[in-house]
């Protein structure tokens, strides 16, 4: 039988929350996708698997990008918007110039680079 990606993204948030052995899991998982000769959905289940894990546990992903490494770890703002449980990850865009770009669950963004200022003067 076949499965689609969100069945299969359910399946798996559903197992991370109930099950401890978090290795056991993944490999019973993955087995169950070769098994089904479904790997070619796995990058699409694990982009699903994500969104819905963050959305039952009322945690978030918080992407903050700048154009060079900065410390985010004293900023005002990045603590305001970060929670026990929250996923939060560093990129560098030197395309951004200077600045910084925060988006948070893929859908919310506040960009205060400053490419997107000069898109608006342009």
């Amino acid at each position: 039988m076949k499965y689609k990606s969100r069945d299969y993204a359910n399946a798996l948030v559903e197992i991370m929350l109930k099950e401890k052995d978090n290795a056991k899991m993944v490999a019973g998982f993955l087995e169950l996708i070769k098994k089904n000769k479904d790997e070619k959905k796995l990058k699409e289940i694990l982009k699903l698997a994500e969104k819905i894990y963050f959305k039952k546990t009322g945690n978030k992903k918080i992407v903050l990008e700048s154009a060079r490494p900065q410390n985010f770890k004293n900023s005002e703002l990045i603590n305001s918007l970060v929670k026990k449980g929250d996923v939060v990850l560093e990129k560098i865009n030197k395309e951004l110039l200077a600045g910084v770009k925060i988006v948070v669950n893929e859908e919310r963004q506040l960009d205060m680079s400053l490419l997107k200022k000069l898109q608006e003067i342009v």
